[in-house]
C-alpha cells in the first residue's frame, strides 16, 4: 500500500484524480478491519438457497408475504438482473429453487422491505441453506448514533491555485436497534433532523461514498447532509472535497452533532502546520513515504465545537503568480483604468491651463480682428483731421468701430488712446 503526498504544479484535473486515487487508498488504510473474518466462495454446486427474515428490534415483528428477490451479478457484463422473486411464509422463511450456477456470475439475496432493504451476497456465505435477513423497526431519531472518529487529513495540494485536497475518513455506530430513517414526506423537514457534517467555507468537488444502504446527498448551507439509512452497527463514511485558501492556509471551526470518540487532523510536514483549540499535538505519522504532523483528541460532547487553523501552506512562484495574472486577463481591466487615469489628468490639465491663460496670449484670430479695428479707427481719424469726412458721418462710423473693439474683450492698454480718444473739431487747432 502506497500513498503519496503531492503538492502539485499541475492542472487541476490531473492532480484531482491523483487525489480520488489517494482517497480510496487511505479509505483502505483508516477503515479496513484486519481482524474481521472472510467467508470463502462456497465450493459445492448449491441447487437451493433457503433462509430467514428476523427483525433485529426487541419486541419486532417479520410482516407476512414479504417479498425476496434473488438477484445475479453479471460480473463480465456489469450488469444486475433479477433472477427470481418469493414471498416468506408466517414464520418469515423463504426459499428459492433450482439456482443455477453460472461462470462469472454471483448471487444476492435482497429483502423487499421499503427504505431499508438488506442484503446478503451469496459468494460470502457458507451454508446456503441458513440465509438470514436482518430487518428493522424504524425510528427519526439520531440520538443512538454516534462518532467513533473522525480523520481529517489533507494528503494533496495545488499551490499554483492555492487549493487543498481534503479527504475524511468517519466512523459511525448506530448503538440502538432500530434503522435510522429520515420522514422526508415532514413539511417541516429542516437539516437538523438530517444525518449532518459541517465542511470549510468554499469547500468545492464534494465527494461522499459509504458502506450505508443507498440514499441522497442534500447541500445544506454549513455543509451536507445524509438520507441514507443508519442501520445497527458500524459503518464507514469517505468525504473528499477542494478548499482554496487565501493567503498561507484556511480556518475551520469542526461541529459536531453526535459528538466523537476520537478525533485526528493531519496534514504533511512540508505543507504547514495545523493548530486546534482542543486538539494535541501527537508524534508524527508515516504513511508509506509520506510524513504527517498530528493534532488529535478525544471524547467529545455531543454538539461541541473545535476550531481548527491550518497554516504555512504552499504559495505560487512569483513566474506562476505572474502567468496567472496575465491568463486572468486583468491585466486588460488593469491597463484600460491606468490609461483612462491618465488620459483624464491630461485633459484635465489643459482646461485648468486654458482658463488660467494670460490676455497677451489669446487667440490669434481675436488679436487680429481688433488690430484690423484699431487701424480702421486710426484711418478715420486720419481722414477727419484732413476734412475728408463728415463728422456726423465719422462720429457714427467711429462709435461703431469702438464697439467692436470693445467686443474682443479686454483690449491691450495700447489700444485705449485710441479708441477712446478723439480729436479736436478743429483740426487746425
Amino acid at each position: 500500500m502506497i500513498i503519496r503526498q503531492l503538492i502539485s504544479h499541475q492542472s487541476p484535473r490531473a492532480w484531482w484524480s491523483r487525489l480520488s486515487v489517494t482517497a480510496i487508498v487511505i479509505a483502505l488504510f483508516f477503515a479496513y478491519d484486519f481482524d474481521k473474518p472472510r467467508i470463502a466462495n462456497a465450493q459445492n454446486p448449491e441447487t437451493e438457497i433457503t433462509g430467514k427474515i428476523i427483525n433485529g428490534t426487541h419486541g419486532g415483528n417479520v410482516p407476512a408475504d414479504t417479498e425476496v428477490l434473488l438477484l445475479a451479478i453479471d460480473l463480465v457484463n456489469n450488469q444486475i438482473i433479477e433472477e427470481a422473486s418469493t414471498l416468506t411464509d408466517e414464520y418469515g422463511i423463504f426459499r428459492f429453487n433450482n439456482v443455477v450456477h453460472r461462470s462469472g456470475v454471483n448471487f444476492r439475496v435482497v429483502a423487499n422491505t421499503g427504505t431499508h432493504t438488506p442484503t446478503v451476497d451469496m459468494q460470502l456465505v457458507e451454508n446456503w441453506q441458513a440465509v438470514e435477513l436482518t430487518i428493522y423497526d424504524e425510528t427519526t431519531s439520531l440520538e443512538q448514533i454516534t462518532i467513533k472518529s473522525y480523520v481529517l487529513m489533507v494528503p494533496t495540494i495545488n499551490a499554483r491555485e492555492r487549493e487543498a485536497g481534503v479527504l475524511s475518513v468517519i466512523n459511525l455506530n448506530n448503538a440502538g436497534d432500530r434503522v435510522w430513517i429520515p420522514d422526508l414526506k415532514n413539511p417541516n423537514l429542516t437539516g437538523l433532523d438530517l444525518f449532518r457534517f459541517n465542511l470549510p467555507l468554499g469547500y468545492k468537488d464534494l465527494s461522499v461514498e459509504s458502506e450505508l444502504p443507498p440514499g441522497n446527498i442534500l447541500d445544506i448551507a454549513t455543509g451536507f447532509a445524509m438520507t441514507n439509512p443508519i442501520p445497527p452497527g458500524d459503518a464507514t463514511i469517505l468525504i473528499s472535497y477542494i478548499v482554496p485558501y487565501e493567503g498561507d492556509g484556511f480556518d475551520f471551526t469542526l461541529k459536531l452533532p453526535y459528538g466523537a470518540t476520537q478525533i485526528r487532523m493531519l496534514l504533511t510536514d512540508e505543507a504547514g502546520f495545523i493548530k486546534a483549540d482542543k486538539l494535541d499535538p501527537t508524534e508524527p505519522v508515516t504513511v508509506a513515504d509520506s510524513i504527517f504532523n498530528a493534532v488529535e483528541g478525544g471524547n467529545f460532547s455531543v454538539n461541541e465545537r473545535i476550531s481548527i487553523s491550518f497554516t504555512g501552506m504552499p504559495q505560487p512562484t512569483p513566474l506562476q503568480t505572474i502567468s496567472e495574472f496575465l491568463n486572468s486577463r486583468t491585466y486588460v481591466y488593469v491597463l484600460v483604468g491606468t490609461l483612462g487615469l491618465a488620459l483624464l489628468a491630461l485633459l484635465s490639465y489643459a482646461i485648468f491651463r486654458s482658463q488660467r491663460k494670460p490676455k497677451g496670449h489669446r487667440d490669434n484670430n481675436e488679436i487680429d480682428r481688433r488690430m484690423e479695428i484699431i487701424k480702421e479707427i486710426a484711418t478715420l481719424d486720419e481722414q477727419y483731421e484732413n476734412h475728408n469726412t463728415d463728422e456726423t458721418e465719422y462720429k457714427k462710423r467711429r462709435n461703431e468701430l469702438k464697439q467692436k473693439a470693445i467686443a474682443t474683450h479686454e483690449p491691450s492698454s495700447l489700444e485705449n488712446p485710441i479708441i477712446n480718444g478723439e480729436p479736436s473739431k478743429d483740426p487746425e487747432e
